[in-house]
């Protein structure tokens, strides 16, 4: 596995906050992860915010930004290996966008933007490529030039 800058599992229990119980999704399109619900008076969450399995380990975790995910979100298979790790910007996956097998042999490489697949390649449980994406399709390619577009106006 490639060096992607992955947490240590004591960074994670450092810095982060375990969510326990259900997650509570509320917001204005009920999407954003807030501490509980926004009529009982919750608000969004920011930070870093992990949940383990039963046995200890880490299921995932990700950095949240007024409750919508905002930079790494790595999740774990039960036994502690990464399962996939992806750069998230506003909630949607933009950037890269990796997941292995178990035993650790990468599954599939993509690159985003906007949420968008650019890129894409999947390989089979022993390195045998089953398919392969090399450019955006044509809507996907107008919709990228209209968010950058839109991005560009108000700075986001």
């Amino acid at each position: 596995m490639l060096d992607y800058n992955l947490l240590s599992i004591e960074e994670v229990l450092l810095e982060g906050i375990e969510f326990e119980g259900e997650v509570c999704f509320s917001g204005k399109y009920g999407q954003e992860v807030f501490d509980k619900p926004i009529e009982d008076g919750g608000h969004p969450i920011s930070g870093l915010l992990y949940e383990r399995y039963k046995n200890g380990n880490m299921a995932y975790y990700s950095y949240y930004k007024n409750g919508l995910s905002e930079g790494n979100y790595v999740e774990f298979y039960e036994d502690g290996k990464a399962v996939s790790f992806q750069q998230m910007i506003k909630g949607v996956v933009h950037g890269k966008s990796n997941c292995w097998y178990k035993d650790g042999n990468i599954k599939s490489v993509a690159e985003y933007k906007y949420g968008f697949k650019l890129i894409y390649k999947e390989w089979d449980a022993n390195g045998l490529l089953l398919t392969e994406k090399t450019e955006p399709s044509d809507f996907e390619k107008e919709m990228i030039d209209k968010y950058d577009a839109w991005v560009g106006q108000d700075g986001r």
